[in-house]
């Protein structure tokens, strides 16, 4: 059974300048994910970091506040006289 996120091929980079996104569960989710080939390619220091941080960083993206609805005041304010 194919998952909807399933790829034939993942190629993962790994590079210490990246440190934020060395997290274990994201090198687990990338590895999963590739239903016939995966390549993992960069540092051998780098996958090392990622194994060993099981401790998920907390991301600023701004996509929480990007996809909240604006009230109706926010998209039609009244002008008051």
């Amino acid at each position: 059974m194919i998952r909807k996120a399933d790829r034939p091929a993942v190629v993962i980079p790994l590079a210490t300048q990246h440190y934020m996104l060395l997290q274990r569960n994201l090198i687990y989710t990338g590895i999963t994910r590739g239903k016939r080939l995966l390549v993992l390619i960069g540092q051998k220091k780098a996958l090392g970091i990622a194994v060993r941080n099981d401790r998920p960083q907390r991301r600023y993206s701004g996509l929480l506040a990007s996809l909240k609805v604006p009230s109706i005041d926010q998209m039609c304010p009244l002008t008051r006289k």
